[in-house]
């Protein structure tokens, strides 16, 4: 197990070990007792404990969920039936509530979760910005500030030696504005406005508020989202735009500044307290960073990571070392139309598409 464990897992490893200690002696098989143990963590860990994707992975090859039986928080995975494509009206069948009963009117079926560099925008927005600088190029003295794993504190100073330069959050909005969507992402985010309450749309960006924001507002999506969760920015006591970290965690893969599997843990928890509980998620990126949430899809989700970019190669190399361990179907896209086609086919036919075959291409950059 490498990437996020060797401090959370440590901690729990200790905890699996004295409950190993507690029930073995009354136990009829000891593996049995540790993977139960270890299935009990990752679905509530401790609260100074982060259990990253892999080491949940890891729990459910030594203990797999019984596949009739959902997952805490999670609704178990009936057909998917959309509204048709003609129609702003809500799911076809009614949701229910984790217990059986029927959900509140309204509540959405699936969470519907987007990055935003090379995702929704067809670029990467922090390279973008770049054009507002003298000669559209950055000295050579900033760029060499760069450290891998701190690429957040990196943006702040570039938005500092920005705003030395003269550069105002209406220029950075202006450039923002005019970033272009990769292809067919409003044709898809069209389509997904038009299922009415079927889906929760949010989104989690290691960007910034005021960029995704200004991209998405001046497209004509921006109302489609219920949370943007982003690095938060906005201008300070001098006028100049100021960028600070999303929160901190132990997650050794992710940068300092933002986790994505702790970000989506978290909302799908505080989703459960407020009586929302999805019966799938649908999970659309393409960066290393995508790759960390992964771990909370089950049975029934989708994961749709560009063809090609980092995200789609980390899959690919998990499922080579190990094929049990990704239960998500893998639906990779060259344009947001293979998303949209994806869903659609899926509604007719009332099951997911099979998991799609590996084409891989040379991987781009993205965060």
């Amino acid at each position: 197990m490498s990437g996020c464990f060797p401090v959370a897992g440590l901690r729990c490893l200790s905890r699996v070990c004295r409950g190993l200690v507690r029930e073995a002696p009354t136990s009829p098989s000891p593996t049995a007792s540790a993977a139960r143990l270890l299935r009990t963590l990752a679905e509530t860990p401790p609260a100074d404990v982060y259990l990253p994707g892999n080491w949940s992975w890891t729990c459910q090859r030594l203990w797999p969920w019984p596949a009739n039986q959902p997952l805490p928080g999670r609704l178990a995975p009936r057909p998917l039936s959309l509204a048709p494509s003609s129609s702003s009206s809500s799911c076809s069948s009614s949701p229910r509530s984790q217990d059986g009963g029927m959900a509140a009117q309204g509540a959405p079926r699936f969470l519907l979760t987007f990055d935003f560099d090379e995702t929704i925008v067809d670029e990467n927005s922090d390279d973008s910005i770049v054009r507002a600088a003298p000669g559209q190029r950055l000295p050579e003295s900033l760029r060499a500030t760069y450290r891998e794993g701190f690429y957040n504190e990196y943006m702040q100073r570039v938005f500092q030696y920005l705003g030395e330069q003269g550069v105002r959050p209406r220029d950075l909005r202006a450039i923002y504005e005019a970033i272009p969507l990769s292809p067919g992402m409003s044709d898809l985010l069209q389509f997904v406005a038009k299922q009415g309450s079927c889906f929760e749309v949010i989104l989690i960006s290691d960007a910034n508020t005021f960029g995704v924001e200004s991209a998405l507002r001046a497209a004509g999506h921006h109302g489609l989202f219920r949370r943007i969760l982003s690095n938060p920015s906005g201008p300070d006591a001098r006028g100049l735009l100021a960028l600070r970290p999303f929160h901190t965690h132990s997650c050794a893969r992710c940068p300092a500044n933002m986790c994505k599997h702790k970000v989506l843990s978290d909302y799908l928890r505080e989703r459960a307290h407020d009586g929302v509980h999805f019966e799938r998620l649908f999970y659309v990126g393409d960066g290393a960073n995508d790759f960390c949430p992964m771990g909370l899809l089950a049975g029934g989700d989708v994961a749709f990571p560009r063809r090609g970019y980092p995200m789609h190669r980390l899959i690919q190399e998990a499922q080579k070392a190990e094929p049990s361990s990704f239960r998500a179907s893998v639906v990779p896209w060259e344009t947001a139309t293979d998303v949209r086609l994806h869903l659609q086919q899926s509604s007719v036919k009332g099951t997911p598409v099979p998991k799609a075959s590996w084409l891989p291409r040379s991987p781009s950059r993205e965060r």
